[in-house]
């Protein structure tokens, strides 16, 4: 049988240098916070190092899952999951609408600079769980 490709020693590899980039933005972006008192900046490298710590988080499972026990997800532990996600689904397109009528009503270059920001995030945050379906189709391989 084939080995994946994550199973090599240079996936690995990738994930962890990728790891150290992160790494290097939670720093930077740290030392920025403290130097600073502009809300603004403050505000943007917070999510910036949120988006970096995050990320490790989700790199680091990839790793474990890999070196340790593989990711596992029985149809059982899928439904309460699906559930939650659905009615986040819900309360994201809510907030998607207010966003965007939030968005049209402002002027401020700021105030839109952040409800940019906020609707980009949250358009991602949709789509990525709408990939439900395709969890759902694939907890048969992973299982």
């Amino acid at each position: 049988m084939k080995k994946s490709a994550e199973n090599s020693e240079e996936f690995l590899k990738i994930i962890r240098e990728w790891q150290a980039l992160e790494d290097k933005t939670i720093e930077s972006a740290s030392a920025l916070i403290n130097k600073t008192n502009n809300p603004l900046v403050k505000m943007t490298m917070e999510m910036i190092k949120h988006d970096s710590e995050k990320h490790k988080v989700m790199q680091q499972m990839i790793i474990d899952s890999i070196t340790k026990e593989a990711i596992h997800l029985s149809p059982d532990e899928l439904a309460p999951l699906s559930e939650i996600l659905n009615r986040h689904m819900e309360a994201e397109a809510k907030s998607l609408s207010l966003a965007d009528a939030a968005l049209e009503k402002s002027e401020l270059f700021v105030t839109r600079y952040i409800l940019s920001y906020l609707i980009a995030d949250e358009t991602k945050h949709h789509s990525l769980i709408s990939k439900l379906n395709e969890l759902k189709r694939a907890t048969i391989f992973v299982t």
